[in-house]
């Protein structure tokens, strides 16, 4: 599986995968633009976009809610940060980079860390995209907010005051995924936020609304590509 090491700071996130053969199956960042740097190997990157390879100094942006897959074709190094939209939206992404150059530069070294800087620089607020506010906004602002309640299809369509199938069409036209899939996979990035704290991986389970660990840890596996344990392990807090 190669190395995996994530790296937290105050504003940013950097994930670090080196002789990684790592994929990650169709999901989106909720409220966060990514930007990935291809050192060694190569990636393919499906989006509504299309498919792209990147190789070595490819450098890709995924805007918040993009849905995407990534498939590592070879063992590959690949460096991801991680900004929150709002600080991505300052103007200029300045603040962006302001917060995640230290942190870079601690994770990746100063040659990659110059390089993804000078990406987010190349960006601009137009291009961190999300979805229009509609009658949608409300429930998918609620399923990020408190993944972990019991939310039943028929309950989401009564919210959004359509039925079911229209939700899930028009749900799935916005986002990328399914209702369900959405809140599942809001679920897990609310059981890594607990994990980054003293949380064991049964609280951070049951916190984050999953009925059992095992469940847990299928779906934090399929999406983050490490268990819970492993990820604890491997993430570092940073300055």
């Amino acid at each position: 599986m190669g190395a995996v090491r994530y790296f937290q700071g105050d504003r940013a996130e950097v994930i670090v995968c080196r002789g990684s053969a790592l994929s990650y199956s169709r999901h989106n960042h909720v409220s966060t633009l990514t930007l990935g740097l291809v050192l060694e190997g190569a990636v393919e990157l499906e989006t509504d976009r299309g498919t792209e390879i990147y190789r070595e100094n490819g450098l890709f942006a995924l805007p918040p809610y993009a849905p995407h897959s990534l498939l590592a074709r070879s063992p590959c190094t690949l460096v991801s940060l991680c900004v929150p939209k709002e600080l991505a939206a300052s103007g200029g992404m300045e603040e962006a980079r302001e917060a995640a150059a230290p942190l870079l530069r601690r994770a990746a070294g100063p040659e990659a860390a110059d390089k993804l800087l000078e990406g987010l620089a190349r960006l601009t607020p137009g291009e961190i995209r999300e979805p229009e506010a509609g009658p949608l906004a409300k429930l998918r602002a609620r399923l990020e907010a408190w993944p972990e309640l019991p939310w039943k299809l028929e309950d989401m369509a009564e919210a959004a005051f359509m039925s079911k199938y229209h939700l899930i069409r028009s749900f799935r036209r916005e986002t990328g995924l399914t209702p369900h899939q959405f809140q599942l996979q809001n679920r897990v990035r609310k059981g890594q936020r607990l994990l980054a704290g003293p949380a064991t991986v049964a609280e951070a389970a049951a916190a984050a609304g999953f009925c059992d660990q095992s469940h847990f840890d299928r779906q934090f596996k399929r999406l983050v590509g490490l268990t819970p344990a492993d990820y604890r392990r491997r993430r570092r807090s940073c300055p």
